[in-house]
């Protein structure tokens, strides 16, 4: 293995191993193993194997769905998110605020937590919820 294949091999192993240490304690009806714990495994298993015929497309493609899945886990690991479901909808405000899309934001929490609770938020609540987020984002001065 090259240099660079190992460093990228080694950083998807530690993704892996997030995945594994914040799985549920339970098992779920609909499946075994959840999608993160196969799409770790599966990127980790191609940049082993296919490291080299891979173009450079391939591998930032590799890199941002790693991405994706490690900060979704580090908010479960560190105990702000019980919820697979919640801590990806929490990734998805984060990135539609920073796209400038509060009101999309909004709707996506209203949306999302009626699906997986069964109740709606009122407007105001999920305005405050999204609100929240942001003035948090903008304390981290990761938005204006």
């Amino acid at each position: 293995m090259s240099n660079k294949q190992d460093w990228m091999y080694e950083r998807l192993e530690r993704l892996v191993k997030l995945v594994k240490s914040t799985e549920p304690d339970q098992f779920v009806d609909d499946y075994l193993f959840t999608p993160h714990v196969i799409e770790a495994h599966d990127m980790c298993m191609n940049v082993h194997q296919n490291y080299e015929i891979m173009d450079n497309t391939e591998k930032v493609r590799i890199m941002k769905e790693a991405n994706a899945i490690w900060k979704t886990r580090r908010l479960i690991w560190k105990g702000e998110f019980d919820f697979d479901w919640q801590a990806n909808m929490h990734a998805e405000i984060v990135d539609q605020i920073k796209a400038g899309n509060v009101i999309r934001a909004i709707k996506h929490y209203r949306q999302e937590t009626e699906t997986h609770t069964g109740t709606r938020p009122s407007l105001k609540a999920s305005k405050d919820h999204v609100d929240k987020i942001r003035d948090n984002l903008k304390q981290q001065g990761v938005t204006k």
